[in-house]
């Protein structure tokens, strides 16, 4: 009987004694005995809802779904906001998008407001602005729209991944984004930074200093870009600016549109990207099943065989971190365990079997 005890944080450990077993039975090794040093019982919870793509946790069985590949959804609680990553493996920057249908981004917030609005002519603009949506393929999900203005993705990715996610959800194929520029451009705007003020686009477009943008636009596009500006700019006027950020968060996203080519196309997301824009429907709606990606890995571990133990005098040590306190840190340090102890697997397999008695 060969015995190994391991040492670390609770992803690396269990990821570790996962891997180990898994190859140890590939190999008819029935024989190795894993064993992690502590207690099953103070495992650090991490939470979801989540959505990521990782090879190693769906290997592992975390928040699989057969037939998606490395796609993680871990469900979570209703009203929860779904955290996602947009990097391989989830080692990238993870944002929030909101699951309650009123908008963790302020541009998506605005939006929310303008289509509940009490006064006629602004639930009007918002309903402009949910048929031009609409025409692209997106449906107007505030989840969508949070991904639209705040994924840490340049501009024309974000717009790439949100035409995925939605045409994915409505099963529209869309008006491609390039049916609204014109076939000639004298002048390229310049581009407009995140984030920009809607007071500033405003100030901009009565100046004159947005033509070279609207110049970019079709006949037919900019008379429905104008009208539906001029309709916010009257609209803030009488209720102090509140959906300014609609107006500064899409002012940015077509000002890098404007820069394309006729018949330009937007660039292709990552393999990892494209898989999240593609289950995030599913994850929307995800809230049965394991809300801990720790507890799935446990269950995997203890399902293979692996065990606790209180102490070990040469245990194989792993490393360890302290877990950040918040919800996002928390996915961060999960996932920089999970895929440390991944990139160990065959150094740590060679360890073990070759280990003196």
């Amino acid at each position: 009987m060969m015995d190994v005890v391991l040492h670390g944080d609770s992803p690396s450990a269990l990821t570790a004694g996962i891997l180990l077993l898994s190859r140890a039975r590939s190999f008819g090794l029935v024989h190795l005995r894993v064993r992690i040093e502590g207690d099953p019982d103070a495992i650090t919870p991490i939470l979801g809802p989540a959505l990521l793509h990782s090879t190693v946790l769906a290997s592992c069985g975390v928040g699989r779904d057969l037939g998606q590949g490395p796609l993680v959804v871990v469900p979570g609680a209703p009203g929860e906001p779904l955290l996602v990553s947009l990097a391989k493996d989830g080692l990238g920057p993870w944002f929030e998008l909101d699951t309650t249908g009123v908008g963790s981004h302020p541009a998506t917030a605005a939006f929310v407001r303008l289509c509940r609005d009490s006064r006629p002519r602004a639930r009007k603009l918002g309903k402009q602005l949910r048929r031009f949506l609409a025409l692209l393929g997106i449906p107007a999900e505030p989840a969508l729209l949070d991904l639209l203005f705040a994924a840490p993705a340049p501009p024309l990715d974000r717009l790439a991944l949100t035409l995925r996610a939605g045409r994915t959800i409505t099963g529209d194929a869309g008006m491609p984004v390039h049916g609204w520029l014109a076939s000639e451009a004298s002048e390229f705007p310049d581009p407009l930074p995140q984030d920009v003020p809607g007071e500033v686009v405003v100030e901009r477009y009565r100046s004159g200093a947005l033509e070279s943008l609207l110049a970019r636009t079709t006949v037919r596009g900019r008379d429905r870009v104008e009208d539906w500006l001029e309709g916010m700019v009257a609209l803030g006027a009488g209720d102090g600016g509140r959906n300014m950020d609609l107006v500064g968060g899409l002012a940015e996203l077509a000002s890098h549109v404007a820069l394309l080519p006729a018949q330009g196309m937007l660039p292709l997301p990552t393999a990892a990207a494209d898989a999240v824009a593609m289950g995030l429907g599913r994850a929307l709606g995800a809230h049965r099943g394991e809300h801990d990606a720790s507890r799935a890995l446990l269950e995997v571990f203890q399902f293979l065989g692996g065990r606790f133990v209180e102490g070990e005098e040469h245990p194989i040590r792993l490393g360890t971190s302290e877990a950040p306190v918040d919800r996002s840190g928390r996915w961060q340090w999960f996932v920089g365990g999970v895929n440390r102890a991944a990139s160990r697997a065959e150094d740590l397999w060679r360890e073990v079997i070759d280990r003196p008695s």
